[in-house]
């Protein structure tokens, strides 16, 4: 009985530890507006995804209104407001997003991001709070790019 007494105690003990650590927050996805672009323009987008630090294509998703990225325009610039996680980019591969409309294709590169850490409620409360990731940098046709939070890139036509 009490080896058994024991046994439990150490089990509800290791539950305890195991629910008070910290857990890794989700990759980051950059996202984007478009700066000087018509409706017509951005209506067709073409995502590459390519092998980072190299031009081979691994996969291309295109974006038309069949598949739409939906944008809402402030000015002269278009905000990003519904679409598919595939129209977002992560850290680990480079990008090109060409747009026929405007004849216009970007390299988006070297997206860096750090690694962030939720902290697990406790031992009583196992829901965890989601968190991101946030991308730290990243280079728009060879050059650095200015980000805006949360995790986003401004494209110019």
């Amino acid at each position: 009985m009490r080896n058994g007494l024991l046994i439990l105690s150490f089990i509800s003990f290791l539950v305890f530890l195991g629910a008070c650590g910290d857990y890794p927050c989700t990759k980051a996805e950059l996202n984007y507006r478009l700066i000087g672009f018509s409706d017509a323009e951005s209506d067709t987008i073409i995502l590459r995804r390519l092998q980072k630090n190299s031009l081979t294509v691994q996969d291309s998703f295109v974006f038309d209104p069949s598949n739409p990225i939906r944008f809402v325009r402030f000015g002269d610039t278009l905000f990003m407001v519904a679409y598919t996680s595939d129209a977002l980019m992560q850290s680990d591969h480079d990008y090109q997003l060409y747009f026929p409309g405007a004849a216009r294709t970007v390299h988006i590169t070297d997206i860096m991001e750090k690694q962030s850490y939720g902290k697990n409620p406790g031992p009583f409360n196992s829901k965890k709070v989601g968190c991101v990731n946030e991308i730290t940098s990243c280079k728009m046709d060879g050059q650095s790019a200015i980000l805006f939070f949360p995790n986003g890139i401004y494209l110019n036509k």
